[in-house]
């Protein structure tokens, strides 16, 4: 079954349904899709809520998503962030294609944040002493690996490799 129905008056985006258990249900297949989530009428979501904590997801990752911190990931939690991932993407099919990697060539340099996380991703990239364009979720997640080989680490201990001068390094000494 597809494009079939518009539940939101003037409603633009044709969705593509498929029958699922017996019920109707929004198919998420595109970036598109996901760029139009606030255009989907909350009467065709699936879930309407569901815990921070508890599911098969990283609890980190669901915590970044409940933008008002009350435990709970709403529909507005879940189309905030779309639209924000949306938006830092140069491609928004680039969420479906579940891959391991990110090609820091795929962030939109038009946006603010896209910006930032590129730098940041190759500040993470220079300390892991890597070169390149790609970096993995792997090499994201561990704070100690990224700040380990720098100079100010943030453990609170100063070390004579954090000093540009001889006369600071003898000081720290």
């Amino acid at each position: 079954m597809a494009n079939i129905l518009n539940f939101k008056k003037g409603q633009e985006y044709n969705w593509t349904y498929a029958n699922i258990g017996g019920s109707l249900r929004v198919k998420i297949s595109s970036g598109e899709d996901i760029a139009n989530l606030s255009n989907l009428d909350p009467k065709m979501w699936t879930v309407l809520s569901c815990p921070v904590n508890g599911l098969e997801v990283d609890e980190k990752s669901l915590k970044y998503i409940d933008q008002d911190g009350d435990g709970k990931i709403r529909i507005q939690d879940v189309v905030k962030t779309a639209d924000w991932i949306v938006g830092i993407l140069s491609d928004p099919d680039l969420l479906l294609k579940q891959e391991g990697v990110f090609n820091l060539g795929d962030f939109d340099m038009q946006n603010g944040d896209a910006i930032k996380l590129h730098k940041s991703s190759k500040q993470i990239l220079s300390n892991l002493g890597k070169e390149g364009e790609v970096i993995s979720l792997a090499e994201t997640s561990s704070q100690a690996a990224i700040f380990a080989n720098t100079k100010f680490n943030g453990d609170g201990v100063i070390t004579p490799l954090s000093a540009d001068s001889d006369e600071v390094k003898e000081a720290i000494n």
